[in-house]
């Protein structure tokens, strides 16, 4: 019984050593050794390419890094010269197609030892991607002070607007290029010593994410400036209308000052100094008709979008046919020829007390705006006008 007792014990020990050395069947040729991985891989996406980033953090002898993607269709291998601290690596993958990516990071020491795998994924941008961007709104612009004052709608930021490019010249004609960065609300751009009468360019700059390494753009939009350039343009435009001194020189009624008229609206006035104040007026109160009879002043604007507008003191009666007109050339059309002007409006009575005619020029222009007015039923009609504007509008 002792002498089994023995054999069965040596049998137990001779098992037991057998399975501690199993290991060594898969490590014949000696241990497997790791080399450090790269550390806090982030993939910073960009314009059909991305820049990878990680960290070295532990072990000084990485000498290269191997990355794969497009499902390890795709690789490149970087060579590594470590420092004493901690190292950052960064390396570009560029024209990628317009998509999601998955990438994978192996480091390796110069012995081969090869450490574990790191991943990330990432996403590739590019004209998809800028072509939906929208342009930032803008307010209403407008000069002032000679500055131009450009207000723009409040954003979500999160959506990933960063700033506006602008295109502008001052009032010495020089060529300004600026950035600007985004607010979120309530953000008003001023363009010191704005050149008059100009247009400006504009575009709005993303990122696509916090980490991006490419800005990207909307296209340019061109946009004026909302301008009073009546000063520019009208001779004597009013509050208060100024006679003219050499013709009817006296009295209540008059001509004006600057203006042209014809015959038809000269016979009585085209001045009216009532209540001690000059104003523009076509009238009649039994003394006659008017047929087309016309007020106007003629002058050449630059190209752009405009509006001629009159605040009228007041309307006695309801007036026949009286139009606030603009017109390409030298003379303004008649009442039944409206069709044919670059803008009008008709007044009517005192509940239309201020009138608007907007127009278009593509290219430099000679334009005559002013009023045409036919009275000849009732027998009592007028307008009087405190004063004209014309505005260039963005």
């Amino acid at each position: 019984m002792r002498t089994l007792s023995y054999i069965i014990g040596c049998l137990l020990l001779f098992s037991a050593c057998r399975k501690q050395d199993d290991y060594k069947r898969f490590i014949k040729n000696g241990e497997i050794l790791y080399t450090g991985k790269a550390d806090s891989l982030q993939v910073h996406p960009g314009r059909n390419r991305v820049q990878l980033s990680w960290l070295l953090i532990a072990d000084p002898k990485v000498s290269k890094s191997k990355i794969y993607w497009n499902n390890r269709r795709d690789s490149a291998v970087i060579a590594i010269k470590r420092t004493s601290g901690v190292d950052t690596i960064r390396f570009i993958i560029d024209k990628l197609e317009e998509r999601a990516y998955g990438f994978e990071v192996f480091n390796y020491d110069k012995d081969g030892n090869i450490s574990v795998r790191t991943e990330a994924n990432g996403f590739v941008y590019g004209s998809l991607y800028e072509d939906a961007l929208l342009s930032r709104a803008l307010g209403n612009t407008e000069m002032k002070n000679g500055n131009a004052v450009i207000p723009w709608a409040n954003i979500d930021t999160t959506g990933g607007i960063i700033g506006m490019q602008l295109q502008y010249s001052t009032s010495d004609h020089v060529l300004h290029d600026t950035i600007i960065h985004a607010e979120p609300e309530m953000q008003i751009t001023t363009l010191p010593n704005y050149l008059s009468g100009s247009n400006f360019r504009y575009r709005t700059l993303y990122i696509p994410d916090p980490l991006a390494v490419d800005t990207f753009y909307t296209s340019f939009a061109t946009s004026g400036i909302k301008e009073d350039v009546t000063l520019t343009y009208i001779l004597n435009p009013g509050a208060p209308f100024v006679r003219d001194a050499v013709q009817m020189p006296g009295g209540r009624f008059g001509q004006l000052k600057d203006w042209k008229y014809n015959s038809e609206a000269g016979r009585n006035g085209t001045y009216d100094e009532i209540g001690g104040q000059g104003r523009l007026t076509l009238w009649i109160w039994d003394n006659g008709t008017i047929t087309n009879g016309k007020i106007y002043q003629t002058f050449t604007l630059p190209p752009g979008n405009y509006k001629f507008e009159a605040d009228i003191s007041n309307i006695d009666n309801t007036l026949e046919s009286t139009y606030l007109v603009v017109a390409a050339g030298n003379q303004l059309p008649d009442v039944n020829q409206m069709n044919t002007a670059l803008g009008f409006a008709k007044i009517v009575d005192n509940n239309n007390k201020y009138a608007s005619a907007g127009f278009s020029l593509p290219a430099t222009t000679t334009v005559t705006v002013g009023f045409t007015g036919t009275y000849t039923s009732p027998a009592e009609q007028t307008i009087r006008v405190n004063k004209v504007l014309l505005i260039k509008d963005k």
